[in-house]
């Protein structure tokens, strides 16, 4: 038996019996701090439209840093390709990469590759979604970050990037 049934006539199980009982609140203890502050800024870009093109970057406008500030990047697209008739197989290369200042950051980019059987006899559409998340720590300055999608995929007809996303948020540490 609970020791708040000894002295609570209530039904059991009614939202409404804590008020009736006159049940005391279980105390609440304060959390210790994260280890990250709160956000202090949160910037992105969306690209409007979609790009007959096998290369493509969407930039960030500049952000500045102060202090012991990190940048959390996130990075996403969509890849259509229309493949050439002929072989009956496709090899698709799409490669995703961030910059900060125009220069590749270390991120390992982000690499997919895969070949498809297709028909021989027409063309062929297929859609990749890419995505990478990156924390960089450069340090007190101001900053533009963008994102490079390459579709180096072989024998295509139509290249097209769309529905790329980069988001950065700054926070303290």
């Amino acid at each position: 038996m609970n020791p708040y049934d000894k002295n609570c006539s209530c039904e059991r199980y009614l939202f409404k019996a804590i008020d009736i009982c006159n049940i005391p609140p279980v105390p609440t203890v304060p959390l210790p701090p994260s280890p990250i502050s709160v956000v202090e800024n949160f910037v992105f870009q969306i690209q409007e439209e979609a790009k007959l093109t096998n290369l493509f970057t969407l930039t960030l406008p500049p952000i500045t840093l102060t202090g012991n500030q990190k940048v959390f990047l996130e990075a996403e697209s969509q890849v259509s390709s229309v493949t050439t008739s002929g072989p009956s197989f496709y090899v698709e290369d799409v490669v995703m990469g961030l910059r900060r200042d125009f220069n590749p950051l270390d991120t390992g980019s982000t690499f997919f590759r895969r070949m498809v059987k297709v028909n021989p006899g027409s063309n062929e559409e297929f859609n990749t979604p890419i995505s990478l998340i990156y924390v960089d720590n450069p340090g007190p300055g101001i900053y533009t970050y963008s994102v490079e999608i390459q579709n180096a995929s072989s024998s295509l007809v139509i290249s097209e990037i769309s529905q790329t996303i980069i988001t950065a948020t700054v926070y303290n540490v």
